[in-house]
């Protein structure tokens, strides 16, 4: 589904991934997915749920790996990863099965991996509940969303392969050092992970600029 210029309406639910490319003439393209929150993600939500603050005795546990403060990665392999390549849908991955993230870049200004939107002046910071972004086609009371924005000169697939899926990792995972390429042990744990379905792949070139909301119903049963 590609729409210029104007906001797109809900779709499927079970698309639960908004990216929203924005082009050099201003115009914008609406990319789709639907990610799957993983076993290690599933035990976040719950210790978070019961976690009461330092020193505040019972359910004071933060959680751990704590995915608040979260990073965005994005891949393009050759072929995006098969579903099941750990367990059905994902659910026992870790960053090991994430093939060929995108991890480029020897300084902030130019990182590839994405730590999620921070509070701005005097509003609330991401993950958040009930987004307000018009441009979050995912978003709503019961929903919890993660923004990441990549600017012109992070990532430019123009001469490889197109950007298939991403994942969300624990900020404390990521090394960055000015200088250096972010690194991401292999054993680290994931909050939830995606292969992009609607399109299934597109290129970010140099002049585009990326916007992915993550958003995560809550149901409970």
């Amino acid at each position: 589904m590609f729409e210029r210029n104007s906001n797109p309406k809900k779709n499927n639910p079970k698309m639960n991934i908004c990216l929203v490319q924005k082009m050099k003439d201003g115009s914008k393209v609406w990319h789709y997915a639907k990610n799957i929150v993983t076993d290690d993600g599933d035990k976040y939500y719950a210790q978070q749920a019961s976690y009461t603050g330092a020193s505040s005795g019972a359910g004071s546990t933060a959680p751990s790996p704590n995915f608040f403060a979260c990073t965005a990665v994005l891949q393009n392999p050759t072929s995006a990863d098969a579903a099941g390549s750990s367990s059905a849908n994902f659910k026992n991955d870790t960053f090991n099965e994430f093939s060929t993230p995108i991890l480029t870049g020897t300084a902030s200004t130019a990182w590839s991996a994405q730590v999620v939107e921070a509070t701005a002046g005097s509003g609330v910071g991401y993950p958040k509940v009930n987004d307000q972004d018009a441009d979050n086609s995912g978003r709503g009371v019961d929903i919890v969303t993660y923004k990441y924005t990549w600017t012109t000169g992070q990532i430019n697939t123009g001469s490889g392969q197109a950007i298939k899926g991403g994942c969300i990792v624990a900020t404390a995972d990521v090394t960055s050092s000015n200088g250096s390429i972010q690194s991401i042990p292999t054993a680290t744990k994931l909050l939830t992970r995606w292969n992009f379905e609607n399109p299934d792949s597109f290129h970010k070139t140099s002049t585009d600029t990326l916007t992915l909301y993550v958003n995560h119903t809550m149901n409970g049963v």
